[in-house]
Protein backbone atom coordinates (compact mmCIF):
# COMPACT_ATOMS: atom_id res chain seq x y z
CA UNK A 1 0.00 0.00 0.00
CA UNK A 2 1.61 3.23 -0.93
CA UNK A 3 0.35 6.20 0.95
CA UNK A 4 1.90 9.95 0.63
CA UNK A 5 1.63 12.30 4.23
CA UNK A 6 3.32 14.88 5.29
CA UNK A 7 5.19 15.69 8.56
CA UNK A 8 7.07 18.19 10.24
CA UNK A 9 10.97 18.01 10.95
CA UNK A 10 11.99 20.82 13.49
CA UNK A 11 15.31 22.25 14.60
CA UNK A 12 16.07 25.14 15.90
CA UNK A 13 17.05 26.88 13.41
CA UNK A 14 14.13 25.91 11.03
CA UNK A 15 10.92 23.85 10.77
CA UNK A 16 10.03 22.65 7.29
CA UNK A 17 7.25 20.15 5.85
CA UNK A 18 8.56 17.32 3.87
CA UNK A 19 6.53 14.39 1.68
CA UNK A 20 6.78 11.36 2.89
CA UNK A 21 6.56 8.35 0.36
CA UNK A 22 6.21 4.71 2.29
CA UNK A 23 5.31 1.61 1.77
CA UNK A 24 3.86 0.46 4.89
CA UNK A 25 2.71 -3.71 5.73
CA UNK A 26 0.40 -4.17 9.00
CA UNK A 27 -0.39 -7.68 9.73
CA UNK A 28 0.05 -9.60 12.93
CA UNK A 29 1.59 -6.97 14.63
CA UNK A 30 4.41 -6.44 12.22
CA UNK A 31 5.22 -2.95 10.99
CA UNK A 32 7.58 -2.22 8.03
CA UNK A 33 8.59 0.73 6.05
CA UNK A 34 11.50 2.07 3.79
CA UNK A 35 11.80 5.51 2.82
CA UNK A 36 13.65 7.19 0.22
CA UNK A 37 16.57 9.46 0.07
CA UNK A 38 15.47 13.05 2.14
CA UNK A 39 12.38 11.34 3.66
CA UNK A 40 11.78 10.93 7.34
CA UNK A 41 9.68 8.64 10.01
CA UNK A 42 8.13 8.69 13.55
CA UNK A 43 10.39 11.42 15.63
CA UNK A 44 13.28 12.02 12.88
CA UNK A 45 15.21 15.02 12.94
CA UNK A 46 17.61 16.01 10.05
CA UNK A 47 19.34 18.90 10.67
CA UNK A 48 20.26 21.70 8.41
CA UNK A 49 23.39 21.14 6.01
CA UNK A 50 22.60 17.30 5.81
CA UNK A 51 23.55 17.03 2.04
CA UNK A 52 21.95 13.79 1.23
CA UNK A 53 18.57 12.66 3.33
CA UNK A 54 19.08 8.99 4.41
CA UNK A 55 17.38 6.06 3.41
CA UNK A 56 15.30 4.40 5.65
CA UNK A 57 14.92 0.50 6.63
CA UNK A 58 12.28 -0.03 9.63
CA UNK A 59 10.06 -2.82 11.23
CA UNK A 60 8.77 -4.68 14.16
CA UNK A 61 6.72 -7.62 15.17
CA UNK A 62 6.36 -10.40 16.97
CA UNK A 63 9.28 -12.92 15.36
CA UNK A 64 12.26 -13.13 13.34
CA UNK A 65 10.04 -13.91 10.43
CA UNK A 66 8.12 -10.23 10.71
CA UNK A 67 11.52 -8.03 10.26
CA UNK A 68 13.33 -10.35 8.23
CA UNK A 69 12.83 -8.40 4.62
CA UNK A 70 13.08 -5.31 6.19
CA UNK A 71 17.11 -6.72 7.43
CA UNK A 72 18.01 -8.25 4.36
CA UNK A 73 16.42 -5.10 2.50
CA UNK A 74 19.06 -3.28 4.48
CA UNK A 75 21.73 -5.47 3.50
CA UNK A 76 21.53 -5.78 0.26
CA UNK A 77 21.61 -2.07 0.26
CA UNK A 78 25.09 -1.97 1.35
CA UNK A 79 26.18 -4.81 -0.67
CA UNK A 80 27.77 -8.37 0.10
CA UNK A 81 29.19 -9.72 3.47
CA UNK A 82 33.15 -9.14 3.67
CA UNK A 83 33.36 -11.19 6.56
CA UNK A 84 36.29 -11.14 8.40
CA UNK A 85 38.54 -10.03 5.28
CA UNK A 86 41.26 -7.22 5.79
CA UNK A 87 40.43 -3.91 4.77
CA UNK A 88 40.78 -1.97 2.48
CA UNK A 89 37.77 -2.91 0.78
CA UNK A 90 36.06 -0.50 -1.42
CA UNK A 91 31.96 -2.03 -1.13
CA UNK A 92 29.64 -4.44 0.82
CA UNK A 93 28.71 -4.50 4.08
CA UNK A 94 30.19 -6.15 7.91
CA UNK A 95 27.65 -7.58 10.64
CA UNK A 96 28.02 -9.12 13.85
CA UNK A 97 25.59 -11.62 15.53
CA UNK A 98 27.50 -11.79 18.94
CA UNK A 99 27.76 -15.67 18.46
CA UNK A 100 31.09 -16.49 17.57
CA UNK A 101 29.66 -17.86 14.30
CA UNK A 102 28.12 -21.03 16.57
CA UNK A 103 24.40 -20.67 17.93
CA UNK A 104 25.74 -22.92 20.79
CA UNK A 105 28.12 -20.69 22.03
CA UNK A 106 26.35 -19.56 25.50
CA UNK A 107 29.18 -17.81 27.33
CA UNK A 108 27.99 -14.75 29.39
CA UNK A 109 30.73 -12.63 28.69
CA UNK A 110 32.46 -10.45 31.60
CA UNK A 111 31.71 -6.08 30.88
CA UNK A 112 34.76 -4.63 29.21
CA UNK A 113 34.97 -1.28 28.36
CA UNK A 114 35.86 -0.28 25.28
CA UNK A 115 34.27 -3.77 23.68
CA UNK A 116 37.25 -3.78 20.99
CA UNK A 117 36.17 -8.07 19.84
CA UNK A 118 35.74 -7.02 16.72
CA UNK A 119 37.66 -3.90 16.40
CA UNK A 120 40.23 -5.48 13.84
CA UNK A 121 38.34 -8.38 12.34
CA UNK A 122 35.08 -5.96 11.52
CA UNK A 123 36.52 -2.16 12.30
CA UNK A 124 33.84 -1.46 14.90
CA UNK A 125 34.43 -0.87 18.55
CA UNK A 126 32.09 -0.22 21.16
CA UNK A 127 31.37 2.27 24.52
CA UNK A 128 28.91 3.31 26.93
CA UNK A 129 29.25 5.33 29.52
CA UNK A 130 27.95 2.08 32.14
CA UNK A 131 30.97 -0.39 33.63
CA UNK A 132 30.94 -1.96 30.13
CA UNK A 133 28.89 -4.17 27.25
CA UNK A 134 28.38 -7.95 27.44
CA UNK A 135 27.60 -10.91 25.22
CA UNK A 136 24.89 -13.30 26.63
CA UNK A 137 21.79 -15.73 25.71
CA UNK A 138 18.56 -14.41 27.75
CA UNK A 139 19.14 -17.33 30.24
CA UNK A 140 21.32 -20.51 30.57
CA UNK A 141 24.69 -21.41 29.39
CA UNK A 142 27.83 -21.90 31.83
CA UNK A 143 27.07 -18.34 33.65
CA UNK A 144 23.66 -18.21 33.29
CA UNK A 145 22.89 -15.49 30.60
CA UNK A 146 20.88 -11.85 30.78
CA UNK A 147 18.77 -13.47 33.75
CA UNK A 148 21.86 -13.75 36.48
CA UNK A 149 24.17 -11.08 34.49
CA UNK A 150 21.26 -8.55 35.94
CA UNK A 151 19.84 -10.47 39.16
CA UNK A 152 16.62 -10.92 36.85
CA UNK A 153 14.93 -14.05 36.54
CA UNK A 154 12.10 -12.52 34.04
CA UNK A 155 14.85 -11.88 31.58
CA UNK A 156 15.31 -15.34 30.77
CA UNK A 157 11.37 -14.81 29.50
CA UNK A 158 11.02 -11.55 28.00
CA UNK A 159 13.83 -11.61 26.10
CA UNK A 160 14.19 -13.21 22.27
CA UNK A 161 17.20 -13.67 19.84
CA UNK A 162 16.81 -12.91 15.89
CA UNK A 163 20.02 -14.76 15.46
CA UNK A 164 20.91 -17.84 17.79
CA UNK A 165 21.55 -17.51 20.84
CA UNK A 166 23.25 -14.23 22.32
CA UNK A 167 22.51 -10.77 22.65
CA UNK A 168 24.56 -7.51 23.46
CA UNK A 169 23.63 -5.06 26.01
CA UNK A 170 25.30 -1.95 27.75
CA UNK A 171 25.93 -2.98 31.85
CA UNK A 172 25.02 0.09 34.27
CA UNK A 173 23.68 2.41 31.58
CA UNK A 174 21.38 2.43 28.56
CA UNK A 175 23.43 4.01 26.01
CA UNK A 176 25.81 2.14 23.26
CA UNK A 177 28.45 4.36 21.33
CA UNK A 178 30.09 2.79 18.07
CA UNK A 179 33.06 4.28 15.66
CA UNK A 180 34.44 2.16 13.04
CA UNK A 181 38.18 2.07 11.93
CA UNK A 182 39.37 0.19 8.50
CA UNK A 183 39.24 -4.07 9.62
CA UNK A 184 42.70 -5.16 9.65
CA UNK A 185 44.61 -2.56 10.95
CA UNK A 186 43.49 -3.27 14.54
CA UNK A 187 41.83 0.34 14.72
CA UNK A 188 44.66 2.88 14.15
CA UNK A 189 42.69 3.69 10.81
CA UNK A 190 39.27 5.69 11.46
CA UNK A 191 37.06 4.97 9.33
CA UNK A 192 33.25 6.17 8.18
CA UNK A 193 30.39 3.66 7.12
CA UNK A 194 27.83 4.58 4.78
CA UNK A 195 25.02 2.83 6.71
CA UNK A 196 24.33 0.99 10.58
CA UNK A 197 21.35 -0.83 11.28
CA UNK A 198 20.27 -2.66 14.69
CA UNK A 199 18.17 -4.89 15.52
CA UNK A 200 16.03 -4.90 18.92
CA UNK A 201 14.40 -7.04 21.31
CA UNK A 202 11.39 -6.46 23.34
CA UNK A 203 11.01 -2.27 22.03
CA UNK A 204 7.44 -0.92 23.66
CA UNK A 205 6.01 2.57 23.06
CA UNK A 206 6.31 4.65 26.43
CA UNK A 207 2.84 4.68 27.12
CA UNK A 208 2.03 0.81 26.21
CA UNK A 209 -0.53 1.41 23.41
CA UNK A 210 -0.37 -0.57 20.38
CA UNK A 211 0.39 1.24 17.37
CA UNK A 212 -1.46 1.71 14.43
CA UNK A 213 1.63 2.69 11.62
CA UNK A 214 5.64 3.47 12.54
CA UNK A 215 5.13 7.38 12.40
CA UNK A 216 2.43 7.19 14.91
CA UNK A 217 4.96 8.08 18.48
CA UNK A 218 8.19 7.81 19.20
CA UNK A 219 9.53 4.62 21.32
CA UNK A 220 12.07 4.82 24.59
CA UNK A 221 14.63 3.49 21.90
CA UNK A 222 16.64 5.21 19.38
CA UNK A 223 19.73 5.64 16.76
CA UNK A 224 21.63 8.92 16.45
CA UNK A 225 23.96 9.20 13.56
CA UNK A 226 26.86 11.76 13.69
CA UNK A 227 29.88 12.30 11.20
CA UNK A 228 33.25 13.16 11.64
CA UNK A 229 32.93 16.54 13.19
CA UNK A 230 30.45 14.82 15.37
CA UNK A 231 27.23 16.90 13.92
CA UNK A 232 24.33 14.82 14.04
CA UNK A 233 22.66 13.60 10.55
CA UNK A 234 19.97 11.94 11.49
CA UNK A 235 17.51 10.68 14.67
CA UNK A 236 15.75 7.19 14.07
CA UNK A 237 13.11 6.36 16.62
CA UNK A 238 12.94 2.43 16.62
CA UNK A 239 9.62 1.06 16.01
CA UNK A 240 7.96 -0.99 18.31
CA UNK A 241 6.31 -4.10 18.84
CA UNK A 242 4.90 -4.12 22.33
CA UNK A 243 4.94 -7.66 24.26
CA UNK A 244 7.63 -9.97 25.76
CA UNK A 245 10.30 -10.79 23.37
CA UNK A 246 9.21 -9.01 20.03
CA UNK A 247 11.17 -7.65 17.92
CA UNK A 248 12.01 -4.51 15.54
CA UNK A 249 14.77 -2.98 12.88
CA UNK A 250 16.10 0.43 12.32
CA UNK A 251 19.23 1.21 9.87
CA UNK A 252 20.04 3.93 7.78
CA UNK A 253 21.77 4.36 4.59
CA UNK A 254 23.62 7.51 3.05
CA UNK A 255 25.05 7.94 -0.40
CA UNK A 256 28.28 8.24 0.85
CA UNK A 257 30.58 6.85 4.29
CA UNK A 258 29.70 10.01 6.31
CA UNK A 259 28.74 8.41 9.30
CA UNK A 260 31.76 8.48 11.78
CA UNK A 261 29.38 7.99 15.33
CA UNK A 262 26.66 6.30 15.81
CA UNK A 263 24.93 6.62 19.74
CA UNK A 264 22.59 3.76 20.06
CA UNK A 265 19.98 4.45 23.76
CA UNK A 266 17.97 1.15 24.76
CA UNK A 267 14.77 1.46 26.07
CA UNK A 268 14.44 4.63 29.13
CA UNK A 269 16.32 2.90 31.61
CA UNK A 270 19.68 0.39 32.33
CA UNK A 271 18.62 -3.05 32.41
CA UNK A 272 18.45 -4.33 36.04
CA UNK A 273 14.88 -3.37 36.64
CA UNK A 274 11.35 -5.75 35.88
CA UNK A 275 9.76 -4.57 32.23
CA UNK A 276 6.72 -3.27 33.45
CA UNK A 277 4.67 0.60 32.31
CA UNK A 278 7.41 2.56 33.63
CA UNK A 279 10.33 0.85 33.07
CA UNK A 280 11.30 -0.07 29.15
CA UNK A 281 14.08 -2.56 29.15
CA UNK A 282 15.30 -3.29 25.96
CA UNK A 283 18.29 -5.55 24.51
CA UNK A 284 20.36 -5.53 21.29
CA UNK A 285 20.78 -8.63 18.49
CA UNK A 286 22.37 -8.19 15.14
CA UNK A 287 24.62 -5.20 13.81
CA UNK A 288 24.81 -3.96 10.03
CA UNK A 289 26.79 -1.55 8.76
CA UNK A 290 28.63 -0.57 5.52
CA UNK A 291 31.77 -1.43 4.81
CA UNK A 292 34.57 1.09 6.69
CA UNK A 293 36.17 3.99 4.32
CA UNK A 294 39.30 5.35 5.59
CA UNK A 295 38.74 8.74 7.40
CA UNK A 296 40.37 11.42 5.16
Amino acid sequence: MQTKQSVTKSNKHAAIKLPITSMTITALGLVSMVLAAGQTAQAQNVPPGSVTGPVVFQAAGPDAAAIQSSVDAFRAALGDSNGNNPGPLQKGRREINWDGGNPSVLDTTAPVNPFLVFLNTRGSQFKTPGVGLSQAPPSGGPQGGLAVLFSNPSYGRIFRTFSASRLFTPVKSNITVASFAIPGTNGTAQATVRGFGAVFTDVDQPDGRPIPTVSDRPSNTQIEYFDRNGTLLFTGSVPAAPGDGNLSFFGVTFGDARIALVQIKTGNVAPGPNDDAAHDVVMMDDFIYGEPQLLH
